[in-house]
């Protein structure tokens, strides 16, 4: 059998079997995570004590999940924190707390001690852990470290606080939560001289005086939570700050990832969030003390959308955040680590992939150009490839391109899970876009077409947030047609299921790219509008009568 010209005689000793992988899209399953980790510079600054990034910021799939087990692996003294371990849902049922939010009392503060607790907890957990005599005898040894310390009505105070707790201190957060929450109560019913239940019950009593009696208790109990609360922990936070985390070369980390998950309900979980980051600022004063959480970038939009972060406002954090983003040469090398490997150094990207087309762009090109430039993309492409690779030695166009459509029906899928707790029924969205020839421009979609997919009685039960209002606006006649559309179109182009080309000047622009930055205005009659490629199998587009533009299609209608 002859070899064709690209292929060395190397290369007919490696076969891609039908079921192997270059990795997982999960970096908790990934077994080659490690050994084909490629470091960015967002890992240098997150373990840069001296640095303050702290809060790892990214697209789901976008390598968040593997810098945060990269840390794990590399450090010796790390703690992760699971969300979903901390039992934290008794939040949600609290009698006192749900009373506080129908009566809007701002619970930011009381958050905030909270995590303060966790820390505390995780960090002392952290420090006396190299050493399991003082782990044993860690309240001896606490005292040891600030005898010299002037002692002071605080000072005492805040040991005593420890040495109260001092045999299980941090054998059980949610119990130490819940005893905070205890003292809150139990001092809000003293201030207010009745008790939560009694309240609750006059809530909804019509009482000409009610406004000005709600208004008297979110006073108490705002000012109970800080009383009750404040001095303890603030001068704990001193102790542990002057006396124990001084060293900048002993570093301490804690870990936290999965906040996007379903630990707690939703409306309590972005205000928990918002807390905790307020409270990693604060624990920046600390040396060799590094708390580092991941948030996908949909959730922190909801985390800091309107009204519903009531503390510091997003610019505030920004020192704090680390924006993952990948580029081709990342990428590259990326794919290269592994291809090397699973074939033991046989193949790379130049002997995997053959070219696809005329102008001489290789499979690669073609594969990345239907991602959004994240790893998670990369691994799922090339595992489709694989499973139709046949025992080939290397990705013929052809498996290239029947990978794509199992390979687009998982990214349309993986968007609407990516997007779905922000705007509901992303599904259901785009519909209009099934078919569409691309390249199309505004006059071209038709008011009837949307009629059938948002001319709803109950908008709600299908859509969120923005997407919500929107659709509510245009069914009530309120939203002119034109303007509901630039909307949808902007909020497409956002998630990146579509792209903007202003005109015939520009590129076409994607969210996740550095150089993208669209407005509402900026989509008008005059720009096209085109679907990304990582859908064009998945919705079926029309690429056969585009303009030309930077992927080489031409055409346009």
């Amino acid at each position: 059998m002859k070899i064709k010209k690209h292929q060395s005689p190397s290369i007919k000793k490696f076969k891609f079997q039908r079921y192997q992988e270059i990795g997982s899209p999960d970096a908790e399953t990934d077994r080659l995570l490690i050994d084909a980790f490629i470091e960015k510079d967002a890992l240098v600054a997150l373990l840069n004590m001296s640095n303050q990034r702290s809060i790892l910021i990214g697209r789901t799939g976008s390598g968040k999940s593997a810098i945060l087990k990269y840390i794990e692996y590399g450090e010796d003294l790390v703690h992760r924190i699971e969300p979903e371990a901390m039992s934290l849902r008794f939040l949600s049922n609290s009698n006192m707390l749900d009373y506080f939010r129908k009566i809007d009392v701002n619970l930011t503060f009381f958050y905030k001690i909270l995590w303060k607790h966790v820390f505390v907890i995780e960090l002392l957990a952290l420090h006396f852990s190299s050493d399991s005599q003082k782990k044993n005898n860690w309240i001896t040894a606490l005292k040891d470290k600030i005898s010299t310390k002037k002692n002071n009505e605080k000072r005492e105070r805040a040991i005593n606080y420890f040495e109260k707790y001092s045999k299980d201190f941090w054998l059980n957060t949610e119990k130490r939560i819940k005893e905070i929450e205890n003292v809150v109560h139990s001092c809000f019913e003293t201030e207010v001289g009745a008790s939560i239940v009694s309240l609750r019950g006059n809530l909804n009593e019509k009482d000409s005086n009610q406004e000005s009696v709600i208004t008297e208790i979110k006073y108490k109990a705002e000012h109970v939570i800080s009383e009750a609360l404040a001095n303890d922990i603030h001068e704990i936070i001193n102790i542990l700050k002057e006396d124990i985390f001084t060293d900048t070369q002993q570093k301490h980390f804690i870990i936290i990832d999965d906040l996007d998950k379903e630990w707690i309900p939703s409306t309590i979980r972005y205000e928990l969030i918002g807390s905790m980051i307020e409270v990693i600022k604060e624990f920046q004063e600390f040396q060799g003390v590094k708390i580092i959480i991941s948030l996908r970038d949909n959730l922190f939009q909801l985390v800091f959308a309107g009204a519903k972060h009531r503390g510091g406002q997003r610019e505030k954090f920004k020192p704090l955040y680390v924006n993952l983003a990948w580029n081709k040469d990342e990428l590259k090398c990326f794919l290269e680590k592994r291809l090397s490997l699973i074939s033991d150094d046989i193949l790379d990207i130049k002997t995997a992939f053959e070219k696809i087309s005329r102008d001489g762009k290789s499979g690669f090109d073609y594969m990345l150009e239907r991602t959004f430039y994240r790893p998670r993309d990369i691994i799922s492409y090339v595992n489709h490839a694989i499973e139709n690779a046949n025992n080939k030695a290397h990705f013929t166009s052809d498996i290239i391109k029947k990978a794509e459509i199992s390979y687009s029906e998982d990214r349309l899928q993986a968007i609407e899970d990516e997007w779905g707790e922000n705007y509901g029924e992303i599904n259901t969205l785009i519909k209009f876009l099934i078919g569409k020839v691309n390249g199309f421009r505004l006059h071209n979609i038709k008011e009837d077409e949307f009629y059938h997919i948002f001319g709803i009685d109950s908008p709600e039960k299908l859509f969120k947030g923005l997407l919500s209002d929107l659709v509510s606006k245009w069914n009530a006649q309120t939203l002119e047609f034109q303007e509901f559309l630039k909307e949808i179109i902007h909020l497409l182009y956002q998630i990146g299921i579509l792209g903007i080309k202003k005109s015939p000047q520009y590129p076409i622009m994607y969210s996740y790219e550095d150089i993208s930055s669209i407005s509402i205005t900026d989509i008008n009659s005059d720009c096209r509008i085109y679907i990304h490629p990582a859908f064009f199998s998945a919705l079926k587009v029309n690429v056969k009568a585009m303009e030309i533009d930077r992927y080489g299609y031409s055409g346009g209608c």
